[in-house]
């Protein structure tokens, strides 16, 4: 009996070391060239992910902020008399809108160009943004924390698909996806 348990314990430890060997990595967070914090936006101001991410709800992209939506928040908040750090950030900021010039910044989720994926359907269809971006409202730097493989985005399509089967019948054939 001793024997069939240590055998056991051994085949599930080898089988969880497969496992973690086929487990997909994620990328690290890509260094920005200015720090910008979610958790601030998003968590302690509790600015919505379409106030800045415009087309999420028209388009294939969510689209990175404009120049011209960063300087409405920040004509009023320029410093944070709490926290000489957080007046050092604005600065860099402020000073890119000074001089009108554009931030580039870093792409963080990306899908691979033979997918056919458009952020007005997920979010028009109730997929929330924290179903494949994580709990962007808690994220310092942003950095992906889903796969966003075919497998993984498979799954939720199946789980989507059984909420509502008359709807999304065809959620998980090949062209939903794939053009």
């Amino acid at each position: 009996m001793k024997a069939i348990l240590a055998i056991a314990v051994l085949a599930s430890g080898a089988g969880g070391g497969l496992l973690a060997i086929f487990q997909e990595r994620l990328p690290p967070a890509p260094p920005q060239p200015i720090k910008f914090s979610h958790k601030v936006h998003a968590g302690d101001a509790a600015i919505g992910c379409t106030s800045c991410h415009a087309y999420a709800e028209r388009g294939p992209v969510a689209g990175i902020p404009s120049m011209a939506r960063c300087r409405g928040c920040h004509k009023f908040v320029k410093k944070d008399v709490d926290s000489p750090a957080m007046t050092a950030e604005l600065e860099a900021l402020l000073g890119k809108l000074d001089q009108d010039q554009p931030i580039e910044w870093v792409r963080v989720h990306r899908v691979p160009d033979h997918v056919f994926f458009t952020h007005k359907r997920h979010v028009r269809s109730g997929v929330a943004c924290r179903e494949c971006h994580g709990e962007v409202e808690k994220m310092e730097v942003m950095r992906q924390v889903a796969p966003l493989s075919m497998g993984w985005c498979l799954e939720c399509h199946k789980r989507k698909q059984a909420e509502r089967p008359a709807e999304r019948a065809r959620l998980t054939e090949c062209l939903t996806c794939h053009k």
